[in-house]
């Protein structure tokens, strides 16, 4: 009986000393993998995403995608890290969906910003009130002299009586040569050099609220493709301790992937503060400093035809504003010499006096008239004067248009750097990026390629992201800034329509 249980022992020795040498080696093997597959879930945050999008909306690729697990060896079933997402740039907020409880705030609409703008910046007032102060001078300036009204007498006394003449008197200036008509068309010139002013300076407001309103928007997107870049810095060390547990890296690798994840963290932070003035920016050039930051819902990606030389450089010639008023002030200025041309004519200066003479015990009246010849002051200089600034005017609207055309070719190398950028990030870089993604975590999925490889392209990834991000933002700028004429400079106070000179100078304007 002994020798029956010795041999029934020795028979369940040998069977497990057999399956020792066979499936245990590769039951140890699969655990490890296990184990270092498993870490996902020992992470704070969830794996990385490419995009904002909900879980429920992830494919698998397409070799495995009626599961999100596998069996190996011993039918272990093994987690298996995110994949990447569809799109290749964060989407912007929805206005349809509702905020959650714990985030709810106000989501803003460029148009919305825009109208906020215009009902709060401060220099579309101050291009106003120059409006009003050209138009009252012109009022002004057509209006016809007063007349004096006085109480005359003569000889007081004489012959014991009150006077020859005890009365009243009427004197008034007549004015000749159209001066009066002049000055009004003159000054209604520079009125509508204030309005043209106006118009500019709404389009510069706009244009700055779009710029800023993008600005504000691309550092949204970099915050949160930053924070992907945080979250795989830290599947990055998270990976490097249990390598370094299992004896597959030396510590410096492992203190290397900790430095790279206080860097990532310190590029969050910065990216947090750059939207926090960007934000602030946006709301002072809207007018309403005091808004706390929100939301913005808008797109980077460009929703005109991209604009060529020729028709962005005619568009400039034909409306740019400041032309407009250059060519103004031209009409202004031929208005102001030919109104100093006609000071010279001598206006006409009629007293009329009336009363009673208690000398004769008569009722009198009396007129003088009189002019002032124009022998030693015929108004030369001034009309030299004016001829100059005439000639200075018409200068000024080539000097213009050369300038012009030397910022729209800065502003139009910079627009179609970007363009060729984007349309680069688009059609080849983002594309391959992401394929090498995934590539490689199919390989990793099949065991043919580590997990640190598909960290790596993770990264490289959504780098060119942050830079197509930038690429966006420089083409989204130029954009506005060159169908918007050039005009920026919207908390800048606004020109005046007329520079002040000695021709102006007077109590009344002419």
């Amino acid at each position: 009986m002994n020798g029956e249980i010795s041999i029934a022992v020795l028979a369940v020795m040998v069977f497990a000393s057999g399956c020792a040498t066979g499936p245990e080696r590769h039951a140890s093997k699969s655990q490890d993998l296990k184990q270092s597959v498993d870490r996902v879930s020992e992470l704070e945050e969830k794996p990385f995403r490419l995009a904002l999008e909900d879980e429920d909306d992830f494919t698998a690729p397409t070799e495995h995608s009626e599961s999100k697990t596998r069996q190996v060896d011993h039918e272990e079933e093994i987690a298996l890290p995110v994949a990447p997402a569809e799109s290749i740039l964060l989407p912007a907020p929805d206005d349809s969906l509702p905020a959650p409880a714990s985030e709810h705030h106000a989501v803003m609409s460029l148009a919305t910003l825009e109208q906020m703008a215009l009902s709060n910046n401060p220099t579309l007032i101050q291009a106003m009130a120059q409006v009003d102060a050209a138009s009252g001078a012109a009022y002004q300036a057509g209006l016809y002299p007063n007349p004096v009204v006085g109480y005359a007498s003569d000889q007081i006394g004489i012959a014991g009586t009150a006077g020859e003449l005890q009365g009243a008197y009427i004197s008034q200036e007549f004015v000749t040569g159209g001066k009066l008509q002049l000055s009004r068309a003159k000054w209604s010139q520079a009125t509508c050099i204030a309005e043209t002013n106006l118009s500019a300076q709404y389009e510069r407001v706009l244009n700055d609220v779009r710029i800023h309103f993008y600005q504000c928007l691309a550092a949204q997107q970099h915050v949160e493709i930053q924070k992907q870049l945080v979250t795989n810095a830290k599947d990055h060390m998270q990976t490097h301790k249990e390598m370094l547990n299992l004896g597959q890296t030396n510590m410096a690798g492992f203190l290397q992937s900790e430095v790279d994840l206080s860097q990532n963290q310190l590029n969050l932070q910065k990216a947090e503060n750059n939207l926090d003035q960007a934000w602030r920016n946006l709301m002072a050039m809207v007018g309403t400093p005091e808004i706390t930051r929100s939301t913005l819902s808008g797109s980077l990606e460009p929703t005109e035809e991209k604009l060529d030389w020729d028709s962005a450089f005619h568009h400039l010639l034909q409306n740019s504003p400041e032309l407009i008023a250059a060519g103004e002030k031209i009409h202004h200025d031929e208005i102001t010499v030919e109104r100093e041309r006609v000071q010279p004519i001598p206006n006409i200066l009629v007293d009329v006096d009336f009363g009673h003479n208690f000398e004769t015990d008569n009722s009198v009246a009396g007129v003088t008239a009189g002019i002032a010849l124009p022998i030693f002051d015929n108004n030369s200089g001034t009309i030299d004067q004016a001829q100059a600034d005439l000639n200075r005017s018409r200068a000024d609207v080539k000097r213009l248009e050369l300038t012009l055309s030397m910022k729209l070719a800065e502003k139009y190398r910079d627009y179609q750097t970007a363009w060729q950028h984007i349309q680069a990030y688009q059609n080849e870089m983002l594309p391959k990026a992401r394929r090498a993604h995934e590539m490689l975590y199919d390989s990793y999925y099949k065991r043919r390629a580590a997990w640190l490889d598909v960290l790596l392209a993770q990264r490289r990834s959504l780098e060119l992201q942050q830079q197509y991000v930038d690429a966006l933002l420089a083409y989204c700028e130029t954009d506005i800034v060159i169908r918007g004429m050039l005009l920026t400079g919207g908390l800048t106070q606004p020109p005046a329509p007329l520079s002040g000179g000695h021709i102006d100078a007077v109590p009344k304007p002419r």
